[in-house]
């Protein structure tokens, strides 16, 4: 599976879920979540082969990800990944400390989503940063067709993972994000 995906930055909340609702998209979710980022040891960040992260929700779903290289095609981040659903969160970081990986990273945001036929909506927001919004969708296509019929073409987007956005652009610790 892979996971095409922009991030659009400086939305207005109300609006935007009004926006999307008004679209006929189907609300899925809200939760709050807590990651753990896991890396070989003695690896920085940066040089990480692969990216592997244990996620629980309020709603009481753990899964585990693993997740490649991104690869930034156009407007888009393109990324592949292995999700496997898992029963106990802090189960899951013993055996990959057990096996020699080490948390590198603790966020904790809230996520309301919805669907909209192929195109998934998250509405993020992490402790000290504003809200942001994920469109993620089968086709770089679908997303720039998305952010028209929301009128969000004038907004900024970024289409770099979480962590350079709150690193780079947020200038926050992504590395230990909790309200």
């Amino acid at each position: 599976m892979h996971e095409i995906e922009t991030k659009v930055l400086g939305i207005d909340v109300k609006d935007i879920t009004k926006k999307i609702e008004g679209l006929g998209a189907q609300k899925i979710q809200e939760v709050e979540l807590r990651v753990d980022w896991f890396s070989l040891a003695n690896v920085d960040k940066n040089d990480q082969p692969w990216f592997l992260r244990v996620r629980s929700y309020s709603t009481g779903k753990i899964e585990v990800t693993w997740k490649g290289k991104p690869e930034i095609t156009g407007t888009v981040r393109q990324v592949k990944e292995i999700n496997v659903l898992v029963d106990d969160h802090e189960k899951m970081k013993m055996l990959f400390e057990a096996i020699g990986l080490v948390v590198y990273a603790h966020q904790e945001k809230k996520r309301v989503s919805w669907k909209l036929n192929n195109v998934q909506f998250d509405l993020d927001t992490y402790p000290k940063m504003s809200s942001y919004l994920e469109i993620e969708a089968q086709s770089e296509k679908e997303i720039t067709d998305m952010i028209k019929k929301l009128n969000l073409e004038e907004y900024e987007s970024w289409n770099d993972g979480e962590r350079t956005l709150i690193e780079e652009k947020y200038k926050l610790n992504w590395s230990n994000m909790r309200f």
